[in-house]
């Protein structure tokens, strides 16, 4: 058996392990789970991957490899010690009989026991993806439609579809929506598909938030491609430098078109950085329970109101361009606030119906973007 052995720059071993080392499992069954597969291939390129079964990311970086070979090591201590090493080169070297592996960088040394490449489960590799249908997109929609909707989808714990997001790609568009029964966010976005193959799935909020967080340490996304492919039960999403799959959730997507009202009978317009102001300072009276905001519509005004019974009451007014008779509608607080977050226009739409009737919130510059809010009764 050869021993592994290649240097890597601290930076970039750093960014790889950032990138994989979330998907490990903590506390599992297999040992394994919770270590960072590295594979030093004779092509000076180092791979890095974890998985919690559910989801597998494999990233890759170039080194410089003395000799080829693979080994598993503990994602958190790896971590821990690569984070404090100070910024030179890193050698890594592996006792492939004991599973040890010598970390030298500069003055510190460590050694850190592994376990064999060979329990960790099957990763995918470019190859294997060389035959499959893939459709390209470019990166930056996509990942704007993903911070623009999953924190709306449902817990991740009950595992239903509706804690996925429903994703649909067409030849010019990106549509995604999500919903956890309460609200509903859904964007539309330009891309250019060249292959015009039209897909659609529903894909695990907690996968998308996992694409986001590893999307930021990529470089170059501007340039970047996205490829995705989606087969029977699991999505592809590919980069040049990473592959991470995931299940895909199974069942029928709620028809949330249905849900958004084609017009509105009553409109207003707010300036969206005032009526954060006003909900965050009248939301330190609210009840922690309920969360309630009452909002009331009345000429040329919206005013906020918050009260505890036991502890008192906020109110807050802010101009706005509403002409309607008055209209008094309780909200969950939050959601409105994480709404009116993501945007970034200067100024908010709101369509409303009656006081029990869903109300969407859109940007008053992009019209492919709305959430819609379910008001909560008072009694």
């Amino acid at each position: 058996m050869s021993n592994m052995e290649f240097t890597i720059e601290k930076e970039s071993l750093l960014t790889n392990l950032k990138i994989v080392e979330k998907t490990t499992v903590t506390r599992g069954i297999q040992p394994v789970l919770s270590n960072i597969l590295i594979v030093a291939s004779s092509d000076n390129y180092i791979t890095f991957a974890a998985t919690d079964l559910d989801i597998n990311i494999t990233s890759k970086t170039i080194a410089s490899v003395q000799t080829p070979g693979k080994i598993t090591l503990p994602a958190k201590k790896l971590s821990e010690i690569v984070s404090r090493l100070s910024n030179k080169p890193v050698v890594f070297s592996l006792n492939s009989e004991t599973n040890v592996v010598n970390i030298i960088c500069g003055n510190s040394k460590f050694e850190l026991i592994g376990i064999s490449a060979d329990e960790f489960p099957q990763t995918i590799t470019e190859e294997e993806l060389k035959d499959k249908e893939c459709v390209e997109i470019d990166i930056n929609p996509f990942i704007k439609s993903i911070k623009y909707t999953a924190f709306s989808a449902a817990n991740y714990e009950n595992r239903n579809i509706i804690s996925g997001v429903f994703c649909s790609i067409s030849k010019e568009n990106i549509e995604m929506a999500a919903t956890d029964g309460n609200r509903l966010k859904r964007i539309v976005e330009k891309i250019t598909n060249e292959k015009e193959t039209d897909i659609s799935c529903v894909i695990p909020s907690k996968t998308l938030q996992e694409f986001l967080r590893i999307a930021s340490f990529l470089k170059d996304l501007n340039e970047e491609k996205l490829c995705l492919i989606i087969e029977k039960t699991r999505i592809i999403f590919k980069t040049s430098s990473m592959i991470m799959t995931s299940r895909i959730l199974e069942g029928e997507y709620p028809p949330y078109k249905q849900l958004i009202p084609q017009s509105c009978e009553k409109k207003a317009i707010v300036n969206r950085e005032e009526m954060i102001s006003a909900l965050e300072r009248v939301a330190v009276m609210v009840n922690e329970r309920t969360n309630i905001v009452k909002f009331v519509f009345g000429e040329n005004t919206l005013f906020l109101k918050a009260d505890t019974p036991d502890a008192g009451l906020g109110e807050d007014s802010i101009s706005a361009e509403y002409t309607d008779e008055e209209l008094t509608i309780a909200f969950n607080y939050r959601y409105v606030l994480d709404s009116l977050k993501i945007m970034e226009s200067e100024k908010v739409k709101i369509g409303l119906g009656g006081s029990l009737s869903a109300t969407l919130f859109r940007p008053d510059s992009e019209d492919d973007y709305l959430c819609l809010i379910m008001p909560i009764q008072i009694r």
